[in-house]
């Protein structure tokens, strides 16, 4: 026996003759995504106010006057840096890419409102400054790491290559803005030594940490 296709049941609206609501472009964010955009943002505002030293010396000798021999270590802060890149892909690990796009707008639109976020303090005024690329290349960095994180199963060396991919927009975006801003007659590859090379040492190990976070916690949050 054959049965002909029922037709669509028209909704209340049609029936009452009420206008259908128009389909967002973009879907608005649940609960939990603003959830995480808010741990995002207060990550991102405390890795700027941590920075971490590595030592320019290692241990170096053994004292045997006493007994237990003590190891004798030289620690001297030689290589200061900060968590503010790797807490941005942190957030982009742990929260995907809607959160992790509205915790970067939500901390850059405070940093340029004023509000002492940034690693100098705050103001519009950063705009013009020659490293405003590094910042505005945030959202679309954390985006981008938070979309590729959720893309497929979350392995270690899969976060690791995402915080990476997120890491390279952030440089391309800076190296953008200072063919922007700087001067003519500046010296590029001074700029590029100052703002890329010199704190690509500190970055690379924030993401070998947020890659071991990033994973922990989604082993024990997300699994």
């Amino acid at each position: 026996m054959q049965f002909q296709s029922e037709r669509p049941i028209p909704g209340i609206r049609a029936t009452l003759g009420l206008p259908l609501p128009r389909r967002r472009w973009l879907p608005l964010p649940t609960i939990v995504e603003l959830i995480w955009a808010v741990v995002g943002l207060v990550l991102t505002v405390g890795g700027t106010l941590c920075h971490l030293q590595l030592p320019d010396r290692f241990p170096q000798m053994i004292d045997l006057a006493h007994w237990p021999p003590a190891l004798v270590w030289h620690f001297e802060p030689g290589y200061p840096f900060s968590l503010q890149v790797a807490a941005v892909l942190l957030s982009g690990l742990i929260g995907g890419p809607v959160a992790a796009g509205l915790a970067q707008s939500a901390y850059l639109t405070l940093g340029f409102a004023g509000f002492p976020v940034f690693a100098g303090g705050g103001g519009i005024e950063y705009l013009a400054h020659p490293q405003s690329g590094y910042l505005l290349a945030f959202v679309p960095a954390a985006v981008l790491c938070g979309a590729l994180a959720f893309r497929c199963r979350s392995s270690l060396n899969w976060l690791a290559t995402s915080a990476l991919a997120g890491l390279a927009v952030i440089h391309l975006g800076g190296i953008v803005g200072l063919l922007v801003h700087l001067p003519p007659g500046a010296q590029l590859g001074g700029a590029l030594v100052q703002y890329s090379l010199l704190p690509l040492l500190g970055q690379a190990i924030g993401v070998l940490l947020v890659a071991s976070g990033g994973w922990v916690i989604r082993r024990l949050l997300l699994s």
